[in-house]
């Protein structure tokens, strides 16, 4: 047996609401005890944390890799490496599927790659519905079984109402919920930054902000029918977040998180078309942007998700509205 005493540590544990400076005894992976001025045991291995945080694994809500299929933007392995440097070794991002994560053998392979890391969990989510079009629900039990957490169509809405009541219906039956991404698809279809003056002046597809907030007030709507529970990922606007406050407060089963870009940036860092600021939603105004922070300072959001995606330089160096949407490493994404 193999004994750790980690000294002088912040230990923080969301679940029991401690935050306090103090010891860790740790034998085997298992936590034996915690306070101050623990004794060492015979043969502990002791590290002295000098007050830095000591806390359960971080999990990050949502973050594509590029494999299979585009490993030239990333691997399982690099995004593994990448989580490890940068949170913890029990980081956890999880898998936005594409039109092949409708079945079991894909949750697999995500699973056992991610084990072969040896340093994160991944935690995969299954498609809502067959080949993310938005029409046909995927095999939510075979899934689950196969270790899918949760269903999506990624970045597609899933715009068709009956649908979306029916994946509500279905995923709570298995105890589990639907990540939506909140955008209603014919608003939102061509655009490339929010309606508004400055894309008026730089010649862009616009999006109106009511284009988020038609499909939250909807998936609230639904959510009541059905009891499921409904996860908003990368909210942005403040009418959106409005909704979903009141909708907590009715004891609805909704939640959301966000994503940096939106509490950090704002629809002014598209600037003179600069490509790496095209965002799935697109960057906000200043007010929406306040509005965000707000919400996670009061509990709105839930939690910040990375909203990780993989992309090369051929993705971004397009004349805008072309370039996908992402913020990829910013050397990397110069117009």
């Amino acid at each position: 047996m193999r004994d750790l005493l980690f000294r002088g540590a912040r230990l923080l544990d969301p679940a029991t609401g401690l935050d306090a400076t103090g010891d860790l005894l740790v034998r085997d992976g298992l936590i034996l005890d915690h306070g101050t001025g623990l004794a060492a045991p015979e043969a502990a291995e002791t590290i002295d944390c000098a007050g830095r945080c000591l806390a359960p694994g971080l999990v990050d809500l949502r973050a594509d890799v590029g494999e299979p299929g585009h490993e030239h933007r990333e691997t399982i392995a690099s995004a593994a490496a990448a989580a490890s440097a940068g949170a913890s070794p029990r980081s956890a991002p999880c898998r936005t599927p594409t039109r092949r994560w409708t079945t079991r053998p894909w949750c697999n392979l995500v699973l056992r790659r991610g084990e072969a890391t040896g340093s994160i969990t991944l935690l995969p989510y299954a498609a809502a519905t067959k080949h993310c079009e938005g029409r046909e629900l995927a095999e939510y039990g075979l899934l689950k079984e196969a270790g899918a957490v949760a269903f999506t169509d990624g970045r597609r809405a899933i715009g068709n109402a009956r649908t979306m009541r029916l994946a509500l219906s279905y995923a709570r039956a298995f105890g589990s919920f639907i990540v939506q991404h909140p955008e209603e698809p014919s608003l939102a279809a061509g655009g490339a930054a929010t309606e508004g003056e400055l894309a008026t002046r730089l010649g862009l597809p616009g999006i109106p902000p009511a284009a988020e907030s038609m499909m939250v007030a909807r998936d609230i709507a639904l959510a009541r029918i059905t009891r499921g529970h409904v996860h908003f990922a990368h909210v942005s606007t403040a009418a959106a977040l409005d909704l979903i406050r009141a909708a907590k407060a009715e004891g609805l089963p909704v939640t959301c998180d966000t994503a940096p870009p939106y509490f950090d940036l704002n629809e002014t860092a598209i600037g003179d078309w600069r490509t790496y600021a095209k965002l799935s939603p697109p960057l906000r105004p200043e007010a929406d942007r306040l509005a965000v922070v707000a919400a996670l300072a009061d509990g709105t959001i839930d939690a910040i998700a990375s909203d990780h995606q993989p992309r090369d330089a051929d993705d971004k160096r397009l004349p805008l509205p072309r370039p996908r949407p992402a913020v990829p490493a910013l050397p990397r994404c110069s117009a």
